[in-house]
C-alpha cells in the first residue's frame, strides 16, 4: 500500500532555494515519485487518470514489442519503461523529467548518483500524453526541453476531453538545428493506424490497440 504523502516535507522541499541531485537522492521515495525537478525547482506531478496509464501501458507494450524485433535484427539492446526519470543536465541546476513512455538504450551499470537511470544522451524516443493539467508542459516547455537535450524523437499523444481515448499522436523529429519538426501528425477515424512508421523503428499500433483496457 501507498504510504501517504509527507505534506509538511513536501512543502519543505517546495521551499528549498534550489534541488540538486545530492538533495533529490535524499528526499524520500514518496516525494520523489511525486516531483520532476526544473531548473533546480520541484515541480509536483498529480497521478494520471485511469485513462492515461491505459494508453501509456498499451503504448510501451507494442513499442517494446517493436524493440524486441529491432534488437533482434540489429544486435542492439534497448528498454521500453513507462514513468523512468530522464536526467536532461545536472549543472548548473539539476533538471529531469520523467516521461510517460520512453525507449533507451540498456544500462548495465550503475553510473555514478544517477544509477541505471537514463540520461538524455540514452534516450531513442520519448512519449507524453496530454492530460487537462499538461497541455502546456508537454505541448510547448517539454518540447523545447527535450530537443535541447538532444532526444532525438518526440510524441505527443492527446486524448479526447484531455481524459478519454487517443484521438491524435503527432511524432516530431530532432533536426539538425536542434529544433523539431512534426513528421506527421496521426487522427482517429482519418488515419487506422495511430503509429505506422519505420523511424525509430518498425512499427505499427491501431487505435483499437491503444483503447485496449479503457
Amino acid at each position: 500500500m501507498t504510504e501517504a504523502l509527507d505534506l509538511p516535507e513536501f512543502e519543505r522541499v517546495a521551499y528549498l532555494p534550489e534541488i540538486t541531485l545530492d538533495v533529490y537522492k535524499a528526499l524520500p521515495e514518496d516525494i520523489c515519485s511525486r516531483i520532476e525537478v526544473v531548473d533546480g525547482w520541484m515541480v509536483r506531478c498529480e497521478s494520471p487518470e485511469p485513462s492515461h496509464q491505459t494508453i501509456a501501458r498499451n503504448l510501451a507494450n507494442h513499442l517494446w514489442a517493436a524493440v524486441k524485433d529491432l534488437d533482434r535484427r540489429a544486435s542492439t539492446c534497448h528498454r521500453v519503461n513507462n514513468d523512468v526519470d530522464v536526467l536532461l543536465s545536472e549543472s548548473p541546476k539539476l533538471h529531469f523529467r520523467r516521461p510517460d513512455v520512453l525507449v533507451y538504450r540498456c544500462i548495465d551499470e550503475d553510473r555514478g548518483k544517477w544509477g541505471r537511470k537514463p540520461y538524455a544522451s540514452d534516450c531513442l524516443l520519448v512519449v507524453e500524453i496530454v492530460s487537462a493539467d499538461s497541455v502546456t508542459t508537454d505541448t510547448r516547455d517539454k518540447r523545447a526541453e527535450y530537443a535541447a537535450a538532444g532526444i532525438p524523437n518526440y510524441w505527443i499523444v492527446r486524448m479526447t476531453g484531455n481524459d478519454g481515448p487517443a484521438f491524435t499522436i503527432e511524432r516530431f523529429l530532432l533536426t539538425l538545428d536542434g529544433n523539431y519538426v512534426s513528421a506527421e501528425l496521426a487522427v482517429r477515424r482519418r488515419d487506422f493506424h495511430a503509429v505506422d512508421t519505420t523511424n525509430p523503428f518498425s512499427v505499427k499500433i491501431t487505435w483499437e490497440q491503444l483503447d485496449d483496457g479503457i
